[in-house]
């Protein structure tokens, strides 16, 4: 008897397992607004953060140190932030070698600063790391590296709620294929062209997707941190431009 509960119980749990990933993986890795499979009354909207076109190749490498400011006003969305303090947690043990894992606490300090201090509504707290690397609304809210689609340098997965359109959970996955370095901006506002993607640059532009902002992708939005695309030694996404903060003030006013 005890060993048919045995049974029965684990079967149910792999059952249970089973049917939660079979859930999440029918979330499309696309950008696009989708109903969660698993929870009534909540919406998950999918931004996937593009590799932009490669520049030319160089005989040598070149310092990319612009970061023009831009008054394009980048579109809100219909979703926002609970008013108050919003824990995230970061997996550690993903972060490639050429970024550091000891340095993604910082990373991700400076990050969700940048948007924190653009608004007085919310508050970032750092809480426990996660060995979480997939999105699933666990309200862990992680940011981690992980597999996504080859193109994609970094998707973002917002879950809200359709009655209050406030945000459930949100999770940042990067693209563990690409190549990543940090570029720290407190001892060099420069990033050496070296084929590489900057973290804190990536993980800023989405952020502003925690907060409730659209990709965008006309060139008279080149230089916002809302840009939907990415490039390889860039750095200038660390710091929000003026169009960044007046979208932003239109959600959070």
């Amino acid at each position: 008897m005890i060993k048919l509960f045995s049974f029965v119980t684990t079967f149910l749990l792999l059952l249970a397992l089973t049917t939660s990933v079979s859930a999440q993986s029918q979330i499309p890795e696309r950008n696009g607004d989708y109903p969660d499979p698993e929870h009534p009354g909540v919406r998950v909207r999918v931004f996937v953060h593009e590799a932009g076109k490669p520049q030319p190749p160089t005989s040598s490498p070149v310092l990319t140190c612009t970061n023009p400011d831009s008054t394009a006003v980048v579109d809100p969305l219909s979703w926002k932030l609970p008013t108050g303090p919003w824990t995230y947690q970061l997996n550690l043990s993903s972060v490639p070698s050429s970024v550091g894992s000891t340095n993604l606490p910082t990373i991700a300090g400076s990050a969700f600063g940048e948007w924190q201090s653009a608004q007085g509504k919310v508050a970032f707290v750092k809480g426990a790391s996660t060995t979480t690397n997939k999105q699933a609304l666990d309200f862990k809210n992680i940011v981690s590296w992980g597999r996504t689609s080859g193109t994609a340098l970094a998707v973002t997965y917002t879950r809200y709620y359709t009655a209050t359109h406030l945000v459930a959970d949100v999770d940042t996955i990067m693209n563990q294929k690409f190549p990543w370095s940090w570029t720290n901006p407190a001892a060099n506002d420069c990033s050496l062209y070296d084929s590489r993607y900057d973290a804190q640059d990536i993980l800023t532009h989405e952020i502003g997707h925690w907060m409730g902002l659209a990709d965008e992708y006309t060139q008279e939005y080149a230089d916002n941190t809302m840009f939907g695309y990415g490039s390889k030694g860039e750095t200038k996404k660390n710091t929000l431009t003026t169009g960044d903060k007046t979208g932003l003030t239109a959600i959070y006013h």
